[in-house]
C-alpha cells in the first residue's frame, strides 16, 4: 500500500511539476526571437475574453486561457483601458498584461504639450504648426463653447463665451486624422476630469462661481513665479475685489495685446480694452490663459492677507507684498534701482 501511495505521490509530483513548466512556457512570448511590431485595438468595455480573443488572432500570445489565468492572478483586471497598443511577439504576458492596466497607448500622430498659462491662441498656434488642424476652423469652436455645453456641464453657464480658460495644461496625443473639434475635446475631457475629481463639490460648498474662479486662477498663473506665491497673490486681488480697487494686473493688459510685450508701459495702461484691469474694476470678461490646478486651487483657497500690493523681486525670488500704498512705493523703487543695477553690470560685462 505504502508503495503503491508513493507512486500515485510522485506521479502527482511530476505531473504538477510538468503542468508549472507548461504553464511558464504558455505565459511567455510567442516567439522570443520575433520583434516584429503588432498594433492591436482594445475596443471600449472588452472583457477578459474578447482581448484574449485579440491577442490570439494577432499571434500574441500563446494560450488564451493561460493569459486569463495570468490575468486574475495579476489582479489587473479592473485596470484594462481601451485603446491602441503596441506589442511584439517578444512580449511575455506579463508585459502586455502590465502595458494594459497602465494604459500605455500607441500613438501614431504626433504629441501636444499645452503649457501652464498658454494661452488659446498659443495653443492653436502649436497645432496648427503640426498639421493638426485650421486655424480659423480652432478659433470658431473656441468662441462658441455652446457646441460642447451638452457634452460637458461645466460649460453650461451663460456667461461663458469663449473656451478660455478651460483648455486644460497637459501632454495631448493626437492622430493625424484627429478634426479639431476631436482635438480641442480632449482637453475638455482633461479638464473634465479635474473638475470631477474635487473642485466641483469644492465651488459647490462654497458657494462659488466657477467662470469666476477660472478667471482669477488665469490671472494667477500669469503673475506667479513661485507657487508658493499662488495663494498669496489670490489674497491681494481677492482683497481689492472687496474694496471695489481695480485688479492693476499687468497680464490682463497683456492679453489684450496681439503679441505679448516685455514691459508694459505707463501709455499701455491707457489702452482702451475691457481687459485693462487698470481702468475697468472686475474681472476682465474671460479668463485671459488656461490655469493649471495649482492656480486654480489658490483661486478657491486665497491665503488670508491684509495685503493689498505686490512688486516682484529682480532675483526671480517671488513677490514683496505690501499692505499700504506707501510700503508698495517703497519696494517699487526698491525693484527699478535693482533692475538699472542689473542692466549696468550686464551691459558692462559685454
Amino acid at each position: 500500500m505504502k508503495k503503491k501511495f508513493l507512486a500515485i505521490l510522485i506521479i502527482l509530483v511530476i505531473i504538477v511539476a510538468f503542468g508549472g513548466i507548461y504553464f511558464k512556457n504558455q505565459s511567455g512570448a510567442y516567439d522570443v526571437n520575433e520583434e516584429k511590431e503588432v498594433i492591436v485595438d482594445i475596443p471600449s468595455g472588452s472583457s477578459i475574453d474578447n482581448i484574449s480573443n485579440i491577442l490570439s488572432e494577432s499571434k500574441l500570445i500563446k494560450n488564451k486561457l493561460v493569459f486569463k489565468i495570468n490575468t486574475k492572478i495579476s489582479g489587473k483586471a479592473s485596470e484594462f483601458k481601451a485603446g491602441k497598443y503596441r506589442f511584439d511577439q517578444s512580449y511575455t504576458n506579463e508585459e502586455i498584461i502590465n502595458d494594459i492596466a497602465s494604459g500605455k497607448t500607441y500613438h501614431s500622430g504626433p504629441k501636444i504639450t499645452v503649457k501652464e498659462g498658454a494661452t488659446s491662441k498659443e495653443i492653436v498656434e502649436e497645432l496648427v504648426s503640426k498639421n493638426l488642424g485650421n486655424t480659423d476652423v480652432y478659433n470658431k469652436l473656441i468662441n462658441n463653447p455652446s457646441e460642447f455645453k451638452n457634452e460637458f456641464e461645466f460649460l453650461r453657464d451663460e456667461n461663458i463665451k469663449s473656451l478660455e480658460g478651460f483648455l486644460y495644461p497637459s501632454t495631448y496625443y493626437c492622430e493625424k486624422t484627429d478634426s479639431e473639434k476631436e482635438i480641442v475635446t480632449k482637453m475638455l475631457n482633461k479638464f473634465n476630469e479635474i473638475y470631477l475629481s474635487g473642485i466641483k463639490e469644492e465651488i459647490k460648498n462654497k458657494n462659488l462661481n466657477l467662470y469666476d474662479i477660472i478667471k482669477m486662477a488665469s490671472i494667477i498663473e500669469k503673475e506667479a513665479v513661485l507657487d508658493e506665491d499662488r495663494p498669496i497673490i489670490s489674497s491681494v486681488f481677492y482683497n481689492r475685489l472687496d474694496k471695489k480697487m481695480p485688479l492693476q494686473s499687468d497680464a490682463t493688459i497683456q492679453y489684450a495685446f496681439k503679441e505679448r510685450k516685455k514691459v508694459v508701459s505707463y501709455d499701455d495702461l491707457k489702452i482702451e480694452s475691457p481687459y485693462n484691469s487698470y481702468k475697468y474694476k472686475g474681472l476682465p470678461p474671460t479668463p485671459i490663459s488656461n490655469p493649471s490646478l495649482k492656480s486654480i486651487d489658490s483661486a478657491i483657497n486665497p491665503d488670508k492677507t491684509d495685503y493689498l500690493y505686490f512688486v516682484a523681486k529682480t532675483d526671480g525670488g517671488g513677490n514683496n507684498y505690501s499692505k499700504t500704498y506707501e510700503e508698495h512705493l517703497k519696494y517699487e523703487k526698491q525693484y527699478k534701482e535693482q533692475r538699472e543695477k542689473q542692466k549696468k553690470e550686464s551691459s558692462e560685462k559685454r
